[in-house]
């Protein structure tokens, strides 16, 4: 994705990106995006209401625009915004629990749905937000061989099993009820928020690949944009923040 041509008039890409565990938070001046969609569930809020794009070209304006998992949109450019990206996990939205409130309150709202099976919003509109509780201790020590590996690449299936004293498939089946996302989607965000950390503090693009376990820039780049619709070079107009 390029930055916006003839982009005087319109903003581009410029702010802060802050991720967690299984959610993502950016926040300053957003650019045309191209239509695109991604697994997690996006909240767009803005002091004033903007605009979003579905996959027939209608558009919706809003304070607050909530978008399902995999549903096709396009952000129309805003000098100023807030998008919050939320894996569908119990701990992501225990996390996030001011701020998922504040769009509870939010004066004008607005949903552009996705497939069925996939309406995050409309569930999470009408249910409260669970609390977190303790993690299972054979997660907690496969999580830390996680922390370790990430260099790496993704640590295989089997060996965060073995740390755990656990097959494989109990493993999988313990992790997705623990923490509310497959382990293989667990493990992106953590590495997609290491590379984002890398990009942030000014390396380029192909050092936070490698720094994060990703064969090259190239396929952090799909990734990225993949997952938030940006692209590796628009992040690294990013700043941290204070």
């Amino acid at each position: 994705m390029s930055r916006p041509a003839g982009g005087k008039d319109k903003p581009g890409w410029a702010g802060a990106l802050e991720l967690g565990a299984t959610w993502a938070v950016w926040r300053g001046a957003v650019g045309d995006a191209a239509a695109h969609r991604h697994f997690a569930a996006q909240a767009v809020l803005s002091g004033e209401p903007l605009t979003v794009h579905d996959a027939e070209g209608r558009s919706v304006s809003a304070d607050c625009v909530l978008i399902d998992p995999l549903a096709p949109h396009r952000l129309v450019a805003s000098p100023s915004a807030e998008l919050i990206f939320l894996e569908p996990s119990r701990y992501a939205a225990a996390e996030l629990e001011a701020k998922l409130r504040q769009i509870r309150q939010t004066r004008s709202l607005a949903v552009l749905r996705g497939a069925p099976g996939e309406e995050f919003w409309a569930r999470w509109l009408s249910s409260p937000t669970p609390a977190p509780r303790p993690l299972d201790p054979r997660l907690q020590a496969a999580m830390l061989v996680l922390e370790e590996d990430l260099s790496e690449g993704p640590t295989p299936l089997k060996r965060a099993a073995a740390v755990a004293g656990l097959s494989p498939e109990r493993f999988r089946h313990l992790f997705a009820e623990e923490v509310g996302l497959p382990y293989r989607r667990f493990l992106l965000w953590r590495r997609l928020r290491l590379a984002a950390e890398h990009l942030l503090a000014g390396r380029d693009a192909t050092v936070a690949a490698h720094a994060a376990g990703f064969a090259d820039a190239a396929h952090l780049a799909r990734t990225l944009k993949a997952t938030f619709g940006v692209t590796a070079s628009q992040l690294h107009l990013a700043t941290p923040s204070a």
